[in-house]
């Protein structure tokens, strides 16, 4: 009778260390897919009149915001960088204004969106991490450096 006991018991044990087991990996798999890094293209590109070795021409911008890699932090950057410039002269940033509506923070960043030398090379401009705080954020950016602003984009996205 006492070994029939033991085993029950055995069994019970293991069957609770599985089921434990199962539940804590469901638990931990949620909180690693509820902070995915998720990045949103800004629904309205900027619009600016840029100039590549001197000749004018106009550009679209497609900015993004990447939400998840840090708690409270958006790192914005650019899906197009316009073609080298030739130079410094040709300074081409985007000045993104944005403005936490949750918390009530905001601030300016300026993102470069012009590739950094000519080809081959991996030219892309380096994304930029802000404090944006968690909340629902809306961004509206305009053309900076020697650029002309056309029409100013526009992102809202949720930082977590």
């Amino acid at each position: 009778m006492t070994n029939e006991v033991v085993r029950r018991a055995a069994g019970v044990g293991v069957k609770l260390g599985v089921a434990s087991t199962v539940a804590g990996a469901l638990v931990l798999g949620q909180h690693t897919v509820a902070h995915a890094a998720q990045t949103t293209t800004f629904q309205l590109p900027l619009m600016k009149l840029t100039q590549t070795f001197g000749v004018p021409s106009q550009f679209n911008v497609y900015l993004t915001a990447t939400v998840g890699e840090r708690p409270g932090v958006t790192t914005f950057g650019v899906a197009n960088p316009s073609p080298f410039g030739g130079g410094s002269i040709f300074d081409s940033h985007a000045r993104i204004y944005w403005s936490n509506s949750t918390t009530g923070a905001s601030g300016v960043v300026d993102v470069a969106d012009r590739e950094t030398a000519p080809r081959p090379c991996d030219c892309a401009p380096a994304p930029v991490p802000v404090f944006t705080g968690a909340g629902d954020i809306v961004a509206l950016a305009q053309a900076g450096g020697f650029a002309i602003n056309i029409s100013g984009g526009l992102g809202t996205f949720t930082a977590v």
